[in-house]
């Protein structure tokens, strides 16, 4: 392609035009031997042809690289195109894209943070804004072309709930502050407090400094930053980290850190992203009676006791030692204390670790008072083991217990019946 000057002269759209080729009276030949002036297209066709040496070696190689492309193709404003950073200084920053011009970048507001990162040679795309006749100039912006591809990933990532890697650089009252690389540029991004663990972090500058995974929270921006959450990456990876728990042999230690503490156990977070609870009569002799001694952040040893309620809660235990729970079964006659007692019902403590429930309903139908403290004998009528939960009644309840052995009665019958068919 070729533009024409104001005689209807043809000039290489590879090269600037000079006034001179239009009959510039002020021509002078000592100009041609700055690196800054772009000589006249009909001098350098006979400079080729004729060589003296007055002119640049690199004007010579430029022009030849363009000359014969008839077709080269004007920059329009929207399109994108790679360039070549060739010079950066205060005001703005310059990309060849090996056509008519360079590409001047005005280190302007939001223009400016990703300027700064930029180095001479580096090679990247850019957003074509403007073009002027007269003079002749190219603008462009690093800034918009990114915000349109982060904008466009970003929702790609939220919709698809692909994780992000991120670094933690700054730590703030509200939360963290955090670089996401995005095509070589580092996009801001705010972490609450809230949502940097499965649990509160025990200490924030645990994070400061690491390569962290990430997930957006929501695609709404405040002030042109993405709000992320590592909390929402963790949980995710849950499901697998269940399955796996339940695979392994009872024997296996795990190593976790303490979150907190109760009168009745302490709590442990472990494999990244799951959480466990330590009944305070699993726990080592040295800390059962000090569980105020245990701070947030103590590494501890453990065993998988028991995975239930579909993975949302895991016991954990110190010791392997069997409880009441381990092996209970319906029809069992057992020596209880009551606990407390609520409208729904009493609760009934079996062993150190192991609770069940006399609902109100048995209660009334056996006439029975019940206060905290009092031991009471009862008959176990339920075990639901994914809730941990056991129901009970009380060891006199005569119409409960000849269901029991009816119901223990029929089942005896299947087995038998089962058996002799093999």
């Amino acid at each position: 392609m070729t533009v024409k000057t104001k005689e209807s002269k043809k000039v290489k759209i590879g090269l600037k035009p000079t006034r001179n080729e239009c009959g510039d009276p002020d021509f002078n030949w000592d100009n041609i031997r700055n690196d800054n002036y772009v000589p006249k297209h009909r001098d350098i066709i006979v400079e080729i042809e004729n060589p003296t040496g007055l002119f640049n070696f690199d004007t010579l190689k430029k022009f030849q690289l363009y000359e014969g492309l008839e077709n080269l193709t004007q920059v329009q404003v929207g399109a994108t195109i790679e360039g070549k950073v060739i010079k950066i200084t205060e005001k703005d920053v310059t990309l060849d894209i090996n056509n008519k011009d360079n590409v001047i970048i005005d280190r302007k507001g939001s223009e400016e943070r990703i300027c700064k990162q930029l180095v001479v040679g580096q090679v990247m795309d850019v957003l074509i804004n403007n073009v002027s006749e007269q003079p002749f100039m190219i603008k462009g912006s690093i800034s918009d072309l990114v915000r349109m591809k982060v904008d466009t990933k970003m929702k790609e990532f939220f919709e698809n709930k692909v994780p992000i890697n991120a670094y933690v650089r700054e730590i703030i009252p509200a939360g963290y502050m955090l670089n996401i690389d995005i095509d070589r540029i580092n996009i801001d991004a705010f972490m609450p407090n809230t949502l940097a663990d499965v649990n509160k972090l025990y200490n924030p500058e645990v994070l400061l400094g690491q390569y962290i995974n990430v997930m957006l929270e929501t695609l709404q921006q405040d002030k042109g930053i993405y709000v992320v959450s590592r909390k929402r990456y963790l949980k995710t990876l849950i499901p697998e980290k269940v399955k796996s728990l339940k695979s392994h042999a009872k024997d296996k230690v795990y190593t976790g850190f303490v979150t907190g503490t109760r009168d009745f156990g302490v709590f442990v977070q472990f494999e990244e992203c799951l959480t466990g609870m330590i009944h305070k009569a699993n726990i080592n002799e040295v800390f059962r009676d000090k569980l105020s001694d245990i701070a947030p952040g103590t590494e501890i040893d453990f065993y998988v006791k028991d995975v239930i309620k579909g993975g949302n809660q895991i016991i954990l235990t110190q010791t392997l030692e069997e409880s009441l729970w381990d092996t209970v079964r319906v029809g069992d006659k057992l020596d209880g204390k009551v606990i407390t007692v609520k409208p729904f019902g009493a609760l009934i403590a079996l062993d150190y670790e192991t609770n069940g429930l006399i609902q109100t309903t048995y209660i009334n139908k056996n006439n029975k008072s019940l206060k905290s403290g009092e031991k009471v004998d009862v008959i176990v009528i339920s075990i639901i083991r994914d809730d941990r939960k056991i129901y009970l009644t009380f060891g006199d309840d005569a119409d409960m217990v000849d269901k029991l052995k009816e119901k223990s009665s029929e089942i005896d019958k299947l087995k038998q019946k089962f058996n002799n068919k093999d």
